[in-house]
């Protein structure tokens, strides 16, 4: 058995391909294709410019990946142009990944284009995840979240009845609103 971690770490200027964010996903989407299968995947996207577009990008290589993932890392931080529709694809992607034990998803401070619907789109994909045993969701600083956004995380989990028992869920949001 082979194990491969490939993890992307796209931080400010430090990689050519952070100019164009959106079109180097479909770029690494295109080589890591070429592997065999893949077990561990960590993409990070912090301050960087994707958007809804490069989350097509993402979904597709976790798509191409998703009967092998078992580990999937995701890091929006401070990504101001991702909004509920970029959340859709994600949680669409998701929801083919039934695999996995271990799911972080990381929207910290994407304050202005993330609702409770983004949340849902989200929460709807982990119904699917039957061997889920490690959960960690950051939404902290989207303000525009509300209590509905809880309700929907916690619909979402109800289904994987079989690991809910053994499931750590590790969840940050601010829902305080002045």
């Amino acid at each position: 058995t082979i194990i491969l971690l490939f993890n992307i770490m796209s931080c400010r200027n430090e990689y050519p391909w952070n100019q164009d964010v959106n079109g180097g996903c479909k770029t690494v989407m295109e080589i890591l294709t070429r592997l065999p299968s893949l077990l561990y995947l960590t993409l990070d996207f912090y301050i960087t410019e994707i958007n809804d577009e490069g989350c097509k990008g993402v979904g597709q290589l976790v798509n191409h990946f998703s009967t092998t993932l078992i580990d999937l890392h995701l890091n929006f931080t401070k990504t101001h142009k991702l909004t509920d529709g970029g959340l859709h694809i994600l949680g669409d992607v998701i929801r083919k990944c039934s695999n996995l034990t271990h799911l972080t998803l990381n929207f910290e401070e994407n304050d202005e284009n993330i609702s409770d619907t983004g949340v849902g789109e989200i929460t709807r994909g982990l119904s699917s995840l039957s061997q889920l045993i490690l959960l960690h969701l950051n939404f902290s600083w989207c303000e525009r979240l509300t209590d509905r956004s809880v309700e929907n995380i916690v619909n979402g989990i109800q289904p994987c009845r079989s690991t809910l028992s053994q499931l750590s869920l590790f969840l940050w949001l601010s829902l305080i609103h002045i």
